[in-house]
């Protein structure tokens, strides 16, 4: 690879504590030099003026709906998804068909990602036989099969006797548990109980819901010292229960996804089932209970669940498919909260790169010998998600033919420019 001398960007990683202009040098598919003025011969210089360069980003929880559903999405559509968002490195839900509950499903991922060889997409193995709840799967040959945590993303795991030796298990073998923490007998309804259910006269899922299986999964992840990751945080309440369960020094770790950050109950009258998510969106008396958690750490990281569906899976909102698609609008999206002044740009990118980066133990940062994964973005350059920027194989999303303030410039991986805006 030809080395690549980035020249007079804002450099911002907050593994370091840096913020500061200057140049940065890649050659061999690492960071060869950190500075000002620098030169280099034979380098392809790309001018960074205005623009920021810190670490890629990398998404927890994505669906590419491959193998199965590979209409909605395939692991080629949502690489390229995933780096022009600025994400190096994904981790793939296993709700796919059949699901990843197999060390041959979760090789196929990892191989055919590598075909593509745009971004690295981790597998999450299932945590339960076909993810029925009934019967943990094989957790040591998922782990060797290269799955990096385990969860039934979409179905809770309902049993606390499972899930108590799930997380014992895991914690033997270094792995992450995830889990959707939905209790089903409480959340049988479409949306959030409140306002809008009421006004639509549509079944609603309590906050309950959440609130329940987050409680439960802290108190068993405290006494069993196994690591339990709470997936689509959207509760006041839970955002309470995880900040208790942390000051005692349990291992939890916890993600949010923008649209619960941004986006109110009321969204659903404007976007229809474009707006419709499990958990659903909130009250403003619950975003301001994410925001609080953003803000006093409680909350580790911003993550997509870039779920994508077909229009003909998003039409009535009672029978809708839950989910919004979402790696290309995070930028804008956490740029949002930047402008707000709720979070400043050293904390973003330590929400969308530093801190999932750490949870996967992958290494990034902006420092002599590192592997160069980067992203290169203009936060204030306006754009349209539409049929032509879109990269999606759908198109769900509320965002969709609206302006958003913020994009990707250029993403690199492992040295290698993986995404170039208009190229």
């Amino acid at each position: 690879m030809k080395p690549l001398l980035i020249k007079g960007s804002r450099l911002i990683d907050p593994s370091q504590d840096l913020d500061t202009v200057g140049d940065l040098l890649i050659e061999d598919g690492k960071i060869k030099a950190v500075g000002n003025n620098l030169n280099f011969p034979y380098a392809e210089i790309i001018d960074g003026r205005g623009l920021i360069l810190c670490p890629s980003f990398v998404d927890v929880h994505v669906h590419f709906r491959d193998p199965g559903q590979t209409y909605k999405e395939d692991i080629e559509s949502g690489s390229k998804c995933a780096v022009a968002g600025g994400f190096t490195t994904v981790v793939c839900m296993p709700n796919t068909q059949p699901a990843i509950d197999s060390p041959e499903v979760a090789q196929y991922v990892i191989q055919r990602a590598r075909e593509v060889g745009l971004c690295e997409v981790l597998p999450a193995g299932a945590l339960t036989k076909g993810r029925q709840g009934k019967e943990l799967t094989d957790f040591f040959a998922l782990k060797n099969a290269g799955c990096v945590a385990l969860t039934d993303d979409g179905s809770p795991l309902m049993d606390s006797r499972l899930m108590e030796k799930a997380l014992r298990l895991a914690r033997q073998l270094g792995l992450l548990v995830m889990n959707h923490c939905e209790d089903d007998g409480l959340a049988r309804g479409h949306i959030n109980e409140g306002y809008v259910s009421s006004l639509l006269g549509i079944a609603h899922r309590s906050p309950s819901a959440e609130d329940v299986l987050v409680a439960r999964d802290c108190i068993l992840s405290y006494h069993t010292k196994g690591r339990i990751h709470i997936q689509h945080l959207s509760s006041k309440l839970s955002v309470e229960i995880i900040r208790f369960f942390k000051e005692k020094s349990a291992p939890i770790s916890c993600e949010v996804n923008p649209y619960h950050l941004l986006f109110e109950e009321d969204e659903l009258l404007k976007s229809g089932a474009n707006a419709k998510v499990n958990p659903p969106l909130r009250r403003e008396e619950d975003i301001q209970a994410l925001l609080e958690g953003i803000k006093d750490r409680t909350i580790d990281c911003i993550a997509t669940d870039h779920a994508p569906h077909a229009k003909k899976e998003k039409g009535l909102l009672e029978s809708a498919m839950p989910g919004m698609i979402g790696l290309q609008t995070a930028l804008p999206m956490a740029l949002e909260l930047v402008r707000r002044g709720i979070i400043n740009l050293k904390r973003m990118v330590e929400l969308l790169s530093i801190n999932p980066a750490r949870f996967l133990g992958l290494e990034r940062g902006i420092k002599v010998g590192a592997p160069a994964n980067l992203v290169l973005f203009n936060p204030d350059q306006e754009w349209v998600l539409n049929e032509e920027t879109n990269l999606s194989k759908s198109q769900n999303t509320p965002l969709w033919g609206k302006t958003l303030k913020g994009r990707v410039v250029m993403t690199i991986k492992d040295g290698k420019i993986v995404y170039k805006s208009g190229a």
